[in-house]
């Protein structure tokens, strides 16, 4: 699909997408644009600053693609929080929402949900979906390992153990050193 008639398809898959949990099927990823950085707004919420974050850091980094209307999402979030306190120092940790804020919620709603759900790390929103798109994340919660070189380490679409973004994040980490 090329990417202008991608752009034309966005909104109406956004708007199908807020039903529920998020399936943006029409969203692919450029494999060369993998490389490039995406900076998207952080909040003013539990464990954030308003602020930006980039996708790839000069680390490797954990992003939790979710959505505020999605059940998984929100039952997610106990599951990240202990993954935080076991690999939040040795990597960029970061749950991001492509829901449509100013539209569909607003950021202070989003802020509010991840203080509900014990969010306590960086949260951001990706307003352009260019973060989601880059990473493919057709459905949340999408977990994604990405590389200081932008390239994915490791991916899980649905819920996950801890144990398992521990370790994916651990061989990235230790990866990147070699």
């Amino acid at each position: 699909m090329r990417r202008r008639d991608l752009l034309r398809t966005l909104p109406a898959a956004v708007a199908t997408a807020m039903a529920g949990c998020n399936s943006l099927d029409a969203m692919t990823s450029d494999g060369d644009a993998e490389r490039e950085a995406v900076t998207v707004e952080t909040l003013d919420a539990p464990g954030s600053q308003a602020g930006t974050a980039t996708v790839p850091a000069d680390e490797v980094s954990f992003v939790e693609f979710f959505a505020t209307t999605c059940s998984v999402c929100a039952a997610q979030m106990s599951t990240l929080a202990e993954a935080y306190r076991r690999a939040g120092d040795e990597v960029q940790f970061l749950s991001v929402t492509s829901e449509p804020v100013g539209y569909t919620v607003t950021k202070g709603e989003v802020a509010s949900w991840w203080d509900d759900h014990g969010g306590a790390w960086p949260v951001a929103v990706d307003d352009g979906t260019a973060l989601s798109q880059r990473y493919d994340a057709t459905s949340v919660p999408k977990a994604v390992v990405v590389r200081p070189d932008g390239t994915v380490a490791w991916s899980h679409t649905g819920p996950v153990e801890a144990a398992d973004i521990v370790d994916a994040i651990r061989e990235a980490t230790e990866g990147d050193r070699s």
